[in-house]
């Protein structure tokens, strides 16, 4: 062990606390809380938000943070560097010789072909003479037919227009949304765990850039958001002010019908 879980461990049992009174406050699970005593950081969802764990517990125990992620910072273990493959000589091309008597049948070939083409294009011009008969031109329409069509366009072009307006909503339609829908937009990556209707719904790592859609009948509930400055939220067409900053943890954030009717009433 490197040492940071050790203090942390300590300083939790010198304020006679247990996991789920750190729990209560912190909003950290107790499994989360027992890895970083065990430095157990498998369990974590990533060296950010173990980070941030780390951070948000060592200041609920009195413990300067700083000194708890530098400990945690000096035990983690470099990625080995990748073995540099050897340079792959390319494959040299065998050259194709062609002996000349092939060359010569496929020249005899090509002329051949030429010779046919032309012979077939001069059999079809000798072929019998085309005759075009001209269409005749209609007749200009006379003065008072021209009056009386424009005056039958301007007519239908009227009726047209109130029928068109007739048809046109006085007012905007307000869109209408079928119980809860929450749109997730992740300005950065971000780590969450999402139940719909007491179901899991999402869970895992988002990347940044992605956009996601959740509908529910009664409510939605954010078990846990890693990084909360990184995800922006839209309920039923209101936008939500942000959940935290960026590497905040955020948990157990519930939306439901009176969440909703807040949000339509500011």
């Amino acid at each position: 062990m490197a040492g940071e879980g050790a203090v942390l461990k300590k300083a939790r049992e010198e304020k006679g606390l247990s996991y789920q009174e750190v729990e209560d406050s912190i909003k950290i699970r107790v499994r989360y809380l027992e890895a970083l005593e065990n430095e157990n950081y498998g369990v974590l969802p990533g060296t950010t938000y173990t980070r941030g764990f780390l951070r948000t517990y060592a200041k609920h125990l009195g413990i300067n943070p700083q000194e708890i992620i530098d400990s945690y910072n000096a035990s983690l273990v470099k990625e080995a560097e990748p073995d540099i493959e050897p340079r792959l000589s390319p494959i040299p091309s065998n050259q194709v010789w062609f002996r000349p008597v092939v060359l010569a049948g496929m020249a005899i070939l090509a002329v051949i072909i030429v010779v046919g083409i032309i012979f077939v294009s001069n059999l079809g011009n000798k072929s019998g003479t085309f005759h075009y008969t001209p269409t005749p031109l209609p007749a200009a329409p006379k003065a008072s037919d021209q009056n009386t069509a424009d005056s039958g366009m301007g007519q239908d072009t009227n009726t047209v227009g109130q029928e068109q307006n007739a048809g046109q909503p006085s007012q905007p339609q307000t869109e209408q949304y079928e119980g809860i829908v929450v749109e997730l937009t992740f300005t950065a990556d971000c780590w969450v765990v999402v139940n719909v209707d007491g179901k899991q719904a999402l869970s895992g790592t988002i990347p940044s850039g992605k956009m996601q859609t959740l509908q529910a009948d009664k409510q939605i509930e954010f078990v846990s958001i890693g990084n909360a400055g990184g995800l922006s939220l839209k309920v039923n067409g209101h936008t939500i002010p942000p959940l935290g900053k960026t590497g905040d943890v955020l948990q157990n954030y519930i939306i439901d019908e009176n969440k909703v009717k807040e949000l339509a009433g500011s």
